[in-house]
């Protein structure tokens, strides 16, 4: 081997470690991380445990290792992000136009094979009686939850659409789940 080379592998294994230390704590932080409590220690993060009749095994990177089931207090999994309401609807922002709805009825049969099932278009009795304003918008009857409700939802977010998503009743305002495409309805002045 030359002379130059001898000076230079140090140096690339070196370069070389610190890449695979940096790419193993971006992999790290992009898990959801797992806290033992331990007795008189208090608690240990790890990336994975999995239980065995007498205690655990845990990972921390590429490590594994085993932990008697006397020394640990509890097992702590990350909580899961809070579940949105019934009565929160789900919102999207743009500019839209009643005349603009050819183009999500469009959508929705070439991806379905069906019609858009509307349940309003424009200004309904329900809508009048409530005090809202619906002249510009149309209700879809889908739940936002549903495979053809977060397709459309994806649609509508993609075209800039606004709209409006309830997973339930919510009084005086909607009688169920579905999808309020437009912005959102004023109140009729007066009331």
């Amino acid at each position: 081997m030359p002379a130059q080379w001898k000076q230079l592998a140090p140096s690339l294994l070196l370069l070389l470690c610190g890449f695979v230390c940096v790419h193993a704590q971006e992999s790290d932080t992009e898990k959801p991380s797992v806290t033992l409590i331990l007795v008189g220690r208090g608690p240990l993060v790890v990336d994975e445990v999995s239980e065995a009749s007498d205690g655990f095994w845990y990972k921390r990177g590429n490590v594994t290792t085993f932990i008697d089931r006397a020394r640990v207090v509890r097992v702590e999994y990350p909580k899961p992000p809070a579940p949105e309401t019934e009565a929160a609807p789900l919102e999207g922002t743009g500019k839209w136009k009643l005349a603009d709805a050819t183009k999500v009825q469009d959508f929705f049969l070439a991806k379905f094979k069906k019609p858009l099932p509307m349940t309003a278009f424009g200004q309904s009795d329900l809508h009048t009686r409530w005090g809202w304003d619906h002249r510009n918008g149309m209700d879809v009857g889908l739940h936002p939850d549903s495979v053809e409700g977060r397709a459309l939802m994806e649609f509508l977010r993609n075209e800039s659409i606004p709209f409006l998503a309830f997973r339930g009743p919510v009084p005086g305002v909607a009688t169920g789940p579905h999808i309020h495409i437009g912005n959102r309805s004023p109140r009729i002045s007066g009331r």
